[in-house]
């Protein structure tokens, strides 16, 4: 019974971290866009070292940190005892929509947030899965 538990609390984690990669995975290509409508057509490889080294890019770090959390979570060899609760309660603070948030995530998240519908479908897939881990 015990190992069924945690087969499914494994696979309800996998879901939200396909989900944060989803999410992730949306935000880059929102960035990517307006990267090059300002900077020209970049390669993958161009583009890879813009979101690694550019710092208009490092606003997605909190995000980037969470979804590596989750991965240790899930990690059986992993040395780090990171709880998916607490991966899902950091995750759904960040996500959280306030406008009276001045933080260059939320800044950001919220620019992209009310121009794309791609984006606020992944965002209430992702809370919706959240909710129902914290």
């Amino acid at each position: 019974m015990k190992m069924q538990a945690s087969h499914i609390a494994s696979e309800h984690c996998t879901r939200v971290r396909t989900a944060l990669l989803n999410l992730h995975r949306v935000l880059v290509d929102i960035e990517r866009r307006d990267y090059e409508k300002v900077h020209g057509r970049q390669s993958a490889g161009e583009f890879l070292q813009v979101m690694a080294y550019d710092e208009s890019m490092q606003w997605l770090e909190p995000l980037s940190r969470l979804i590596v959390m989750l991965d240790e979570a899930l990690d059986e060899k992993s040395t780090i005892d990171v709880a998916p609760h607490v991966v899902a309660a950091r995750a759904l603070e960040l996500l959280k929509l306030d406008r009276e948030r001045t933080d260059s995530f939320m800044s950001r998240y919220l620019h992209h947030f009310d121009r794309s519908a791609d984006l606020a479908v992944e965002h209430a897939a992702l809370v919706q899965l959240l909710n129902t881990v914290v």
